[in-house]
């Protein structure tokens, strides 16, 4: 049966579209809930002015739903869940999920604009397409990561708290001989300094003795 929609209907079409659906769809559903009429040529002025309707609050909205995308994708979304320790999750997370932590932020977004394929049932980073406007969609990077802290992805590899080695700690003796050294090397520094004064001091005494000797012996030639 071809009908004309007068609301969106998920994976039917948008108000004003003309649509062919199964009978028994439109008779059991869209007709009776008030989503659809029948597409009779009378009808068709009314999905014309539908049409027009929707797509003028589309240009209105334009302008919000672009400020929109930046903020969705500005800043990751983190959902904690718990995981075992190869950091499959105990359960899943879905868009609904996703559109309560997004709702928590303040962006009220219906599930069914959130364009996850399944579920995420392993820790990572994943993005997922949020349809925010019929002419933007928005990509939102979502964090899923351990609540306990325990297992985490280090270069795209799932590594548990066990297996993650611990920093180098500098004990008490290794620190003492750092010291030590960087002690010598000042010790050297300076006494390098004192080298270096000690031979500018002689060469300028040499340099003094010098010149008494030629004036000495210009004294005698003269006389």
């Amino acid at each position: 049966m071809k009908v004309i929609l007068k609301r969106e209907v998920d994976n039917v079409g948008l108000a004003g579209d003309v649509v062919e659906v199964a009978d028994g769809f439109a008779r059991n559903y869209l007709l009776p809930r008030g989503l659809a009429i029948r597409a009779t040529q009378g009808a068709m002025k009314e999905a014309e002015a539908l049409t027009r309707a929707r797509k003028a609050v589309e240009a209105k909205t334009l302008g919000s739903a672009e400020a929109a995308k930046d903020a969705l994708e500005a800043r990751a979304l983190r959902i904690a869940a718990r995981v075992d320790d190869r950091g499959s999750l105990y359960g899943s997370v879905s868009a609904l999920d996703i559109a309560r932590v997004l709702k928590e932020r303040g962006h009220d977004i219906p599930r069914k604009r959130i364009a996850l394929k399944g579920t995420i049932k392993q820790i990572g980073t994943y993005e997922v397409p949020v349809q925010v406007h019929p002419q933007v969609e928005a990509t939102v990077v979502v964090d899923v990561v351990d609540e306990e802290g325990k297992v985490t992805v280090q270069h795209g590899a799932i590594v548990s708290e066990e297996e993650i080695p611990p920093p180098p700690v500098p004990t008490e003796g290794a620190e003492i001989e750092h010291l030590a050294e960087e002690a010598i090397e000042a010790a050297e520094a300076f006494e390098a300094e004192q080298a270096d004064a000690e031979a500018s001091a002689e060469d300028a005494d040499t340099g003094g003795g010098s010149s008494d000797e030629e004036q000495d012996a210009a004294t005698s030639t003269t006389s």
